[in-house]
């Protein structure tokens, strides 16, 4: 049973650290208009405090967060449109500076429901302070995963033609870089973006 959840740890953090590098549409999770970081700043404009907002940046972006935030507390005060303006400033100004922080390039600000599957699950186990379901669910998808690229792989090994040849060599780059992918997430040699 040990082995068994040990086994399923690893495959939690490998399918997680998987969805964060193969697919791009994860990386909206923090430039989504429901997003956490997006959330944050709501609470930030409502409570008038930076405070909320602050982890999402680096201690060297304070001060330029601090100046938006201000010109948009300033600009709030006048008509909704103008408001509804100040605000997306903000928002965009928040997010720049921590995809920045992440390494990542600014893309724009995504529309609410733009987030990934994984992004949403992972916030739903937050949300619940239990990540069971989650780790069980993901456990099964990378055994899917790695079972299918092994088959597909093995399909080729003993390829008669050139044509097949080639596509057991695609299949098993495939296969292989995934597993060294998965590996690296789990030993940790991999960045965490």
């Amino acid at each position: 049973m040990k082995s068994f959840r040990k086994t399923q740890r690893i495959a939690t953090l490998a399918l997680i650290g998987g969805t964060l590098l193969w697919s791009s549409a994860s990386f909206a999770h923090c430039d989504s208009m429901d997003g956490p970081v997006i959330g944050d700043a709501r609470t930030a404009l409502n409570e008038q405090s930076l405070k909320p907002v602050l982890k999402w940046i680096g201690p060297a972006d304070e001060k330029d967060l601090a100046a938006a935030f201000n010109d948009t507390l300033e600009v709030r005060r006048g008509n909704p449109p103008a408001r509804e303006l100040a605000d997306k400033y903000f928002f965009e100004t928040l997010v720049r500076l921590h995809r920045a922080t992440e390494g990542a390039p600014y893309t724009g600000l995504k529309p609410a429901g733009s987030a990934s599957a994984a992004a949403k699950a992972a916030d739903k186990a937050l949300a619940e302070g239990n990540v069971d379901a989650l780790a069980r669910k993901l456990g099964e998808k990378v055994t899917g995963f790695v079972t299918k690229q092994f088959h597909e792989t093995m399909q080729g090994v003993n390829a008669e033609s050139v044509s097949d040849g080639r596509q057991f060599v695609d299949n098993y780059v495939r296969y292989v870089h995934s597993i060294e992918e998965i590996h690296n997430i789990v030993a940790g040699a991999h960045d965490e973006h």
